[in-house]
């Protein structure tokens, strides 16, 4: 068989031929395979995958009560027992606030002198709530609608997060698991529609028996809405909350069907059951007639 360098061409361009297609051939080798190449591509798809798929509700089953909000405050009342540990798909063993991709914390001012720090927690403490900080924005982020924006944490307050999207507008995020007070407990939809005002309330059952109560509410002044969904999982309240762009006057950017969805994913309940069984938040302290 003929070379492919010719076997007529002077001995002198015949090596430097050769030696340029081993150099070839050996950069070649030292190439990737192709399927190291995809995982970006995978990842830039990923999040609007995740969207259709929440369009199936996660699995959870809406029993929804169209009636108007009255009231920032959840009525009381509720199911009588706690709502067990549901089993879950793996709680987090290790939390590494290092792990790709890192999210950079926003400072935001504290609104009041009341608020929980983290400043002055021992550093293995601080460093903990931290990476839960970063796992759930992460988590929050594939699993929210993209109108919410980008999430980050909020430096400094564990249960505090924002959406940020491209043309500027914050979305304030609440993410609470807080250890039950005597009198917490899974709340209900009001039985009288007078009691809201320009609002509604729905019911789910989340995986595990767990019932969710969602709201969509009149907050900041009477033409935004923020959506609240709450439930009890083990021995905590748990919420999670979307307020409006206070700036940009705009109501949250997501249904109640929509955040109902996201706390009854998988991944979600397992962030739920670490902070269940290791707290980072002050025991719930009930006031009467508040």
């Amino acid at each position: 068989m003929r070379d492919s360098t010719g076997d007529d061409m002077p001995e002198e361009d015949r090596r430097s031929a050769l030696l340029v297609r081993d150099a070839m051939e050996r950069t070649v080798a030292e190439l990737p395979s192709v399927h190291d190449l995809v995982p970006s591509a995978v990842t830039q798809g990923r999040r609007r995958r995740t969207r259709a798929r929440l369009t199936i509700a996660a699995g959870v089953a809406c029993v929804v009560g169209a009636v108007v909000f009255g009231s920032v405050t959840l009525p009381a009342g509720g199911d009588g027992d706690r709502t067990v540990r549901p089993a879950a798909s793996g709680t987090p063993e290790s939390l590494d606030p290092t792990e790709e991709p890192y999210r950079t914390p926003v400072h935001v001012e504290p609104t009041s002198d009341e608020e929980e720090s983290m400043a002055d927690l021992p550093a293995a403490e601080r460093e903990r709530r931290e990476a839960f900080q970063q796992q759930v924005a992460v988590l929050m982020d594939e699993l929210l609608p993209d109108a919410v924006g980008l999430i980050r944490p909020v430096d400094l307050e564990v249960r505090r997060y924002q959406g940020e999207t491209e043309d500027g507008k914050v979305f304030p995020v609440i993410f609470s698991v807080r250890p039950s007070g005597d009198d917490s407990g899974p709340k209900s939809c009001p039985d009288d529609p007078g009691a809201l005002k320009g609002g509604s309330c729905e019911q789910a059952t989340l995986p595990g028996g767990i019932t969710a109560t969602a709201y969509r509410m009149v907050s900041d002044s009477p033409e935004t809405k923020a959506t609240l969904v709450s439930f009890s999982y083990g021995d905590s309240d748990v919420s999670l909350t979307v307020n409006p762009s206070e700036d940009a006057g705009t109501s949250a950017p997501v249904t109640s069907e929509q955040l109902l969805a996201a706390v009854g994913d998988s991944r979600f309940l397992d962030l739920v059951r670490y902070a269940d069984e290791n707290p980072m938040e002050e025991k719930q302290i009930s006031v009467e007639g508040g």
